[in-house]
C-alpha cells in the first residue's frame, strides 16, 4: 500500500519529455525510452526488475558503442582501466557506487559515462541514492522509480529530474 503513494507522489513530480530543459534528460525519455520494445538481451539477468531491464535494453540500442560494465568486486580494475578510454555504462546499485567512487579519479572518467543505479528506492539505499545526488562530481541525476541515472556530464549546470520513462507511450 505504501508503495502505491510512493509512486503516485513520483508520478505528481515526474517530468515526460515536454517538462524537461536538459537536452540529455530530453533524449533518454524521447529516443531510448519512447523507442519500440526490443529483443531481450541476456546482458541484463542479474537485474530483477523488468522495468529497469527493459530500459536497459533500449539504452543499449540505443547507444551500442558504449560499453556495458556490471560493477561488483571483481570488475572494479577492468572499471578503473576502461573509463578513460571510451565512454561506459555502468551498472550497480547505490552501495556499491559509493564504494567504487572512493578508488575512482572522477576527472579521468569519460564525461559521456552512464550509471544505472537500479532499485534506488528501498529504504536501506535512500540514503544512499540521495548522497549520490548531492555529489558534486555527478552533474546530470535522474529518479526513475525503478531504478536512477546519474552522469558526469562537465560544464553542465548540476540538475536533478524525475523522469517517466516508461514503455513507450505508457507510464511505469
Amino acid at each position: 500500500m505504501f508503495r502505491c503513494i510512493e509512486y503516485t507522489a513520483f508520478l505528481w513530480k515526474a517530468k515526460g519529455r515536454h517538462g524537461t530543459h536538459s537536452p540529455f534528460a530530453y533524449w533518454l525519455v524521447d529516443q531510448v525510452a519512447g523507442q519500440k520494445p526490443v529483443m531481450k538481451q541476456q546482458l541484463f539477468t542479474n537485474i530483477t526488475c523488468m522495468r529497469t531491464r527493459n530500459f536497459l535494453n533500449k539504452l543499449y540500442m540505443a547507444i551500442p558503442h558504449f560499453q556495458i560494465l556490471i560493477t561488483d568486486e571483481s570488475a572494479r580494475q577492468l572499471c578503473i582501466k576502461k573509463m578513460v578510454q571510451e565512454p561506459c555504462i555502468y551498472i550497480q546499485s547505490s552501495a556499491q557506487l559509493i564504494q567504487f567512487m572512493d578508488q575512482i579519479n572522477f576527472e579521468l572518467l569519460h564525461p559521456d559515462s552512464i550509471f544505472v543505479i537500479y532499485e534506488p528506492q528501498p529504504r536501506k539505499q535512500n540514503i544512499n541514492w540521495h548522497a549520490l545526488i548531492e555529489n558534486q562530481q555527478f552533474h546530470f541525476s535522474a529518479d526513475c522509480f525503478y531504478f536512477g541515472l546519474l552522469s558526469p556530464k562537465p560544464g553542465q549546470a548540476k540538475q536533478h529530474f524525475h523522469l517517466k520513462l516508461g514503455e513507450g507511450t505508457n507510464i511505469l
